[in-house]
């Protein structure tokens, strides 16, 4: 495995395991969930340590998703 395979693979699995903890929330009102967000922070910035993302970028994505939120769900945003 390559090491942008590996970033990648660890990246996703660091993802996965986000999404389980936000499930257990729901299920049982608690979880790990700011331990794995932690880890996928930590993943986000080696993608961009590495120059596989720029954060320029990701971060006017993240405007643009707040914009239709703003308009497409009931969040306060």
């Amino acid at each position: 495995m390559t090491e942008e395979q590996e970033l990648l693979v660890i990246f996703m699995e660091e993802v996965a395991e986000a999404a389980v903890e936000a499930s257990k929330l729901l299920r049982f009102g608690k979880s790990n969930l700011e331990t794995e967000i932690g880890d996928v922070m930590c993943m986000i910035t080696l993608l961009e340590e590495q120059g596989y993302i720029d954060m320029r970028t990701v971060m006017m994505c993240a405007d643009a998703k707040r914009e239709k939120l703003k308009k497409w769900s009931n969040l306060k945003v």
